[in-house]
């Protein structure tokens, strides 16, 4: 009873607290105004054209980027490490990716054979030598002292051997001229370069044991050659006449020089001209090829434009290696250094007499001093006597050139070896020590006569305006006596019919020199014009445009090219058979 009577009690409060549902009731918005209505649209193609354009310029970017970087799939290199297995892969042949030339590594380093040579006695590589000058990419590793597996076999044996090198050039550039000698087998008859049991053969010459006179003068690789006045002054001071006797024959030469003389492309008529003095045994012409390579399997950077200056220390290389059993002196000039004798008659008793002073040098070392002088416009108008009377001095002596004991010399840089002894230099003048570490001995007079600023008779010469220096009276020494007799050779030359059909098809005016000049200028010479710091990386003025012309055809060297089959670190490239072509044009 008690129990129902507390229930009904609860039954009574539930229904005092029960609220009783209520209906809220909300007022619909106004209708929208025209004008908010015309906002809103507004707003939609607004957006509508942001998110359009985010995605027009995603795509560009994307697209652009595979242009840039070629994308292959290909398995990770297992010899690559974990950040560098992050890179996309590329294919095969050239790479364009001007952003990365000096850090991107790539799945090999590709090197260009230019030559090799084999020396069955050697002073300083000993029997059975062989030295082979090249080019490297250098930035997959560290190449300045890397071995090379060389294998070398004659009619009944074969030989396996490390070769092992050093470099030249300087660091801002992707390929890195190398020198790699090592000893193999005697009367070798095949050469062959082996990585994990893949062999490619590669050709290879005799060394010069005999040349035409003591001293060489290795004249770096010559482009769109046309200035054949310079070439005329440096040949015939060279050759300036003096008797030799013993090895080298009763010969008649004054300096006794012999010039060595590397081209890629030369004016047609220029080249003949070089033909005849060849003839009449004042020099030796070579071919300086572009390098290319004929096939690859893994990618690589276009060799020539990612080389300094042309690869012209692979040139003087060349050169040191031909003829290092041969000479007794070589000189690494350009064209437009020549060098006249100041104490003695001839480079080989001047060149004695500085190492008589300094026996342990290595080489010897002379600054260029800049100077101008009036070309003659035709052959029948030049003359020494005239040419010497034109020539100004400036005080400006710029880095110079050096002359060595080719059995001291393995390899060479554009201005000397990064591979001297260490040692100390000494100023010839001061006879103070110099702390560097070279051994090379410093000439400060005579410095080489260097005319890299002819002036044309009727030319514009605008070449002066960008190449502003101070000429004063000449500050050489130029014996009268040497004059008269190079104005004597010369007239003798100009007699032969030969070059008498000749001379009068040679260029007359600049059409080359001020377009090579501004591409140098624009690549890397407009700091030390302009007296401001540049932003340069490798010295190199490979993609200068250089226009053709009907009236001046041009030689350029060819070969065939070569490449071997893919081989890991280094796969390699060369030529064969090179030769003279007349349908190439005037190019680098």
């Amino acid at each position: 009873m008690k129990l129902l009577i507390e229930h009904q009690k609860l039954d009574n409060i539930v229904e005092d607290v029960f609220i009783e549902p209520q209906i809220l009731y909300i007022p619909l918005e106004e209708p929208l105004s025209p004008r908010r209505i015309q906002m809103i649209k507004r707003r939609k193609v607004i957006l509508i054209f942001i998110i359009l354009l985010i995605i027009f310029l995603f795509y560009n970017s994307f697209k652009a980027m595979n242009e840039t970087i070629h994308f292959e799939t290909i398995e990770s290199d297992p010899d690559l490490s974990n950040g560098e297995e992050l890179e996309a892969p590329l294919k095969p042949g050239i790479l364009i990716d001007p952003t990365r030339k000096l850090t991107r590594k790539l799945p090999v380093s590709h090197v260009y054979v230019t030559s090799a040579y084999y020396y069955p006695t050697s002073k300083s590589l000993g029997s059975n030598a062989i030295a082979m000058a090249m080019i490297v990419d250098s930035i997959n590793f560290n190449v300045d002292n890397a071995t090379y597996n060389v294998v070398g076999s004659n009619e009944t044996h074969t030989i396996s051997s490390i070769a092992t090198s050093q470099t030249e050039g300087v660091p801002t550039c992707r390929y890195t001229p190398a020198m790699a000698k090592t000893n193999t087998v005697e009367n070798i008859t095949k050469l062959e370069m082996e990585s994990n049991g893949v062999r490619v053969e590669i050709p290879f010459k005799m060394a010069r044991y005999t040349a035409p006179k003591p001293v060489i003068i290795c004249i770096s690789p010559q482009f769109v050659a046309e200035q054949w006045q310079i070439f005329l002054m440096h040949v015939h001071v060279a050759n300036r006449w003096v008797l030799f006797l013993g090895s080298f024959k009763n010969t008649s030469y004054r300096f006794g020089g012999h010039l060595h003389i590397y081209l890629t492309s030369i004016i047609e008529s220029f080249f003949e001209l070089m033909k005849e003095y060849e003839r009449e045994g004042y020099l030796t012409l070579d071919f300086w090829l572009r390098m290319k390579f004929e096939h690859t399997t893994t990618p690589y950077f276009e060799p020539n434009e990612n080389i300094e200056w042309r690869n012209q220390a692979g040139a003087q290389t060349d050169c040191l290696l031909q003829y290092k059993e041969a000479a007794e002196y070589i000189a690494f000039f350009d064209m437009d250094d020549i060098l006249f004798p100041k104490n003695y008659p001839t480079y080989l008793e001047e060149f004695s007499a500085e190492w008589a002073l300094q026996p342990d040098a290595t080489s010897v070392f002379y600054g260029r001093r800049e100077h101008e002088f009036v070309k003659a416009e035709t052959l029948s108008q030049f003359s020494f006597i005239e040419l010497v009377r034109s020539l100004r001095s400036s005080p400006t002596v710029k880095r110079g050139k050096v002359v060595v004991k080719p059995d001291r010399y393995n390899s060479t840089w554009i201005h000397f070896s990064n591979n001297e002894s260490e040692g100390t230099r000494y100023d010839i003048v001061s006879k103070f020590p110099i702390n560097l570490n070279y051994f090379r001995r410093t000439i400060d007079n005579p410095t080489l006569i260097h005319v890299q600023r002819p002036l044309q008779k009727h030319g514009n010469n605008n070449i002066t305006k960008v190449w502003k220096m101070k000429f004063g009276p000449l500050n050489e020494t130029i014996r009268d006596h040497d004059v008269k007799a190079i104005e004597d050779d010369i007239e003798r030359i100009r007699r032969i019919s030969k070059v008498s059909e000749i001379a009068p098809n040679l260029p007359s005016s600049d059409f080359y020199l001020p377009i090579v000049f501004k591409c140098y200028y624009d690549a890397f010479y407009d700091n030390a014009f302009d007296h401001r710091k540049g932003k340069h990386g490798c010295p190199n003025a490979d993609t200068c445009v250089l226009p053709q012309r009907e009236e001046y055809k041009c030689v350029h060297s060819h070969a065939k090219y070569f490449s071997g089959p893919h081989m890991k670190p280094f796969t390699f490239h060369f030529a064969k058979n090179p030769f003279w072509s007349w349908n190439i044009g005037c190019y680098q």
